[in-house]
């Protein structure tokens, strides 16, 4: 007896109802009249009861019959409201984005992005927060993107390039490392770094320098980049930037920027999201606006 009811059963009785007539009801629902007799006597078999009697000139429900047409309009409407919410987001109309940023550098750039997102899909809800984990944030459904310079061979996640660059070693204008052409990478063994990371969690540490066998002379973590910016041209150390989060602080400051080895570190920014068969259109969007940055 469970589970004998289907959405197009209810929308049968509701078209039943409204029309008195089988053959308008069928009309209404764009099948022929015997498919829609035989699915009604179907249902009717099914629950072992009639839905509608039948007289000469109109289909009247039974008491059951009357008491499913309730049921068939509020699943309907709930039906149809739900339908029109997806269409609404696939159209671009509504919907939620969740961005993550891997690096603290994106807030640079990412509130022009947003004014410009949302000056486009002014009813879609943005939220931004930092993240730790894309590929994890992604598949728990925490963030619906992540900017990062990091890609993975994660199979579930798709990871699309934004823009490349490298990275680079600012330092005081008067040290005397400046007037080089380039940075080695020996040369952070006799120099104080400072970052807005902790060593441990640093990837230029961690993945450049560190297999190396090389170790900064001194590490501090100062979270903010405008403050460590600030420190390097006080000469309490030297930092590592990607070379656009740092190209309009050169002047002002008194501090210089160096490309780090004689190959440089190159440095490729993607946006991560799930694999899936579509995307949301604003999602897309976000995705070509920030392709679109000039720095």
């Amino acid at each position: 007896m469970m589970n004998q009811l289907e959405l197009k059963h209810l929308k049968m009785i509701q078209a039943i109802a409204e029309t008195g007539n089988v053959t308008r009801a069928a009309d209404k629902l764009f099948i022929t009249q015997s498919a829609l007799s035989q699915q009604l006597k179907d249902i009717e078999s099914r629950l072992k009861t009639d839905l509608f009697f039948r007289t000469r000139k109109k289909m009247i429900l039974t008491s059951i019959g009357q008491n499913l047409l309730k049921t068939a309009n509020r699943i309907i409407g709930i039906v149809n409201e739900a339908e029109a919410e997806i269409a609404k987001t696939v159209s671009g109309e509504k919907g939620e984005l969740r961005v993550g940023t891997h690096c603290i550098f994106c807030y640079k750039w990412l509130p022009s992005a947003m004014n410009s997102f949302q000056r486009k899909f002014p009813d879609v809800k943005f939220e931004i927060g930092a993240s730790d984990d894309p590929s994890g944030e992604l598949e728990s459904k925490k963030f619906d993107l992540v900017i990062t310079t990091a890609s993975s061979s994660n199979d579930n996640c798709e990871y699309t390039s934004l823009f490349s660059d490298q990275l680079v070693c600012i330092l005081p204008a008067k040290h005397p490392f400046s007037t080089r052409p380039f940075i080695h990478l020996e040369d952070f063994a006799s120099m104080d770094m400072i970052s807005h990371t902790e060593k441990s969690k640093n990837r230029f540490c961690q993945f450049i320098l560190k297999p190396q066998g090389i170790e900064p002379r001194r590490f501090m973590t100062v979270g903010q980049p405008q403050a460590i910016i600030d420190m390097v041209a006080a000469g309490f150390g030297v930092g590592v930037f990607p070379g656009w989060a740092v190209r309009d602080s050169l002047s002002p400051t008194g501090i210089t920027a160096l490309p780090i080895s004689r190959k440089g570190l190159p440095l490729t920014w993607y946006a991560a999201f799930l694999k899936r068969t579509t995307l949301p259109i604003f999602l897309n969007e976000f995705i070509r606006i920030a392709k679109g940055i000039n720095f």
